[in-house]
């Protein structure tokens, strides 16, 4: 949910730079998108401190795996949303989604370059920790001003998604 009225938020604000549309409905949508996440971020980080088994049968699942790796994306593209609003926000935001991508991008590659991950577990979702994640990466970098930053994560993006080809 939080990936499509981001997105959309984004979107219109755009628009509302060529087209005689408000911002402020692009505004709402980053908003909404910004309650949302953070219902959902305050349920996972309440679940991996009541069950920590939970999350991390989760995290060891060879496709739901994949998916963990939504809250870092979600948590930078909200950084991105505050970037016009609370910059120093939108850096706290950016610096913990981009160590917890990095981090668990790490972990779950070096559990597939061990070669045991399952044939039949092979699923588009194996692009989201390394591929999707670097991506949303660069793209707050280039928010946030960072742009040789940017470029880097645009190329682990990249290389990336060559090496899952």
């Amino acid at each position: 949910m939080v990936l499509g009225i981001i997105g959309m938020g984004f979107a219109w604000r755009y628009a509302s730079t060529i087209w005689p549309v408000s911002r402020t409905i692009g505004d709402g949508l980053v908003i909404v998108a910004t309650l949302v996440w953070a219902l959902l971020a305050l349920a996972f980080i309440s679940r991996a401190v009541r069950f920590p088994h939970s999350v991390l049968q989760e995290m060891r699942h060879p496709v739901a795996s994949s998916f963990v790796s939504l809250f870092p994306a979600t948590t930078m593209l909200v950084a991105i949303g505050f970037v016009p609003w609370l910059r120093p926000l939108s850096l706290v935001l950016f610096a913990i989604g981009v160590v917890l991508q990095l981090s668990y991008a790490a972990w779950q590659s070096a559990g597939l370059w061990r070669g045991k991950h399952p044939n039949e577990a092979t699923t588009p979702g194996l692009y989201l920790p390394t591929v999707a994640n670097n991506f949303i990466s660069a793209m707050a970098c280039g928010a946030l001003g960072f742009t040789d930053a940017g470029l880097v994560f645009l190329g682990a993006g990249l290389f990336s998604w060559l090496s899952l080809e």
